[in-house]
């Protein structure tokens, strides 16, 4: 009975710089740095402890387009010792390390398939002589790639797996639409198995076949939270399964914080410190929200109490440290109490078509990176975040 076990991965994004994070104490930020590389690592690890056939790194294998020294050796490093051990790689490059942009020469060892063109290709596997499976897929030759490829993929007529890698996005989702797909056009080209990639969280479009996001193999903000990896696949003639194996060295976590629960500021401080003290096997960076902020509370934040509360914090924290916060008034501000300014204001609110007023920052290439505008998309949320923002600032 044919058989191949491989792991899937994707955007390593090596050498990220974490520039939210720059404002962490340095020897925490240096550790932050090196996470990338040690989830590489581990990666390389688990393909030697499972044994598996090949892996395969479906594009953003770097973070930047000018690649530093440091990425490229560590990742040349990573592929010899999957060399050492017979461990195929197949892999592609796309938006954020798409070929053009190339620091450095592709003296990769001879274990390592990677796609050099725009263009599907294909790589055969073979195992003992035996073809066992086909692999297609294509790289990045620019920064975007705007079109659906899915026509390209053409199976070939060889009795053995047919895996697919793509780098890009459904069609219908809220990301920014690289190499756009739809779920239907995928499953009718016949193929065991859909390597993805692009989209940072770790999701299974699709049992049969298999059409699978593993999501980054390292978090790099709090928008990226709980754990990250890659996914560990058998594929038989009766069967494909596949196990999430955990990677990153560095998780990122929200804290939901209602400030009912605390009248003083001392015991506040008292429970995040046992936050940010509790026993963890690795980093966490915890992002804090604040709701229900009422009455003497709103000076903890106007005067930057919770700032300087933070910064001890982090002092003392060995493996889990405080990121940053949110906090939210527990009741609207009243703009009848402002005059016809704010009288006029709260009109404004009252007549704006949110969903029209975020329209230029939604429709632009950086901006629908930051703003979420999918079906979960509360306009009337946004309107209050808004109401209370503004409300802030003028009393500030």
């Amino acid at each position: 009975m044919q058989t191949v076990t491989f792991i899937h991965c994707a955007d390593l994004h090596l050498d990220s710089p974490f520039k939210g994070l720059s404002h962490l104490p340095e020897n925490v930020l240096r550790q932050v740095r090196q996470s990338t590389f040690q989830a590489l690592d581990r990666l390389v690890e688990e393909a030697i402890h499972h044994q598996v056939d090949f892996v395969l790194m479906v594009g953003d294998i770097f973070d930047q387009e000018e690649q530093s020294m440091r990425a490229h050796m560590a990742f040349r490093h990573a592929l010899q010792r999957l060399k050492e051990h017979e461990i195929s790689v197949y892999l592609s490059f796309a938006n954020h390390d798409y070929l053009k942009s190339h620091t450095f020469p592709h003296h990769y060892p001879s274990n390592v398939h990677w796609f050099d063109r725009e263009e599907v290709q294909t790589f055969p596997f073979k195992k003992e002589g035996q073809l066992l499976a086909q692999i297609y897929g294509f790289s990045y030759e620019n920064r975007a790639v705007s079109i659906d490829k899915t026509s390209e993929y053409r199976k070939t007529a060889d009795d053995c797996f047919h895996i697919g890698m793509l780098h890009g996005s459904k069609g219908d989702s809220d990301h920014v639409p690289y190499a756009p797909f739809s779920l239907q056009s995928l499953k009718q080209k016949g193929f065991d198995y859909w390597a993805l990639g692009h989209i940072h969280k770790r999701e299974v479009l699709s049992t049969k076949p298999a059409i699978v996001y593993p999501g980054n193999m390292q978090g790099r903000s709090s928008k990226e939270t709980g754990e990250k990896g890659c996914y560990l696949v058998t594929l038989t003639e009766q069967e494909t399964t596949y196990h999430f194996l955990p990677l990153a060295p560095i998780l990122f976590e929200k804290k939901q914080l209602s400030l009912t629960e605390w009248d003083k500021l001392d015991l506040l401080a008292d429970n995040l410190f046992e936050l940010a003290t509790q026993a963890s096997d690795r980093t966490v960076f915890i992002q804090l929200a604040f709701d229900q902020v009422q009455g003497e509370q709103r000076n903890w934040f106007l005067d930057r109490h919770m700032d300087d509360m933070i910064d001890y914090v982090n002092e003392q924290a060995q493996k889990s440290f405080l990121i940053g916060y949110k906090w939210r008034e527990a009741a609207s501000f009243n703009w009848q109490d402002g005059g016809a300014f704010m009288e006029e204001l709260s009109k404004a609110f009252a007549a704006e078509d949110i969903t029209e007023a975020i329209q230029p920052i939604t429709s632009h290439t950086e901006g629908k990176k930051w703003v979420h505008t999918g079906k979960g998309l509360d306009p009337a949320e946004i309107t209050r975040e808004a109401e209370a923002l503004l409300a802030r600032l003028l009393r500030e």
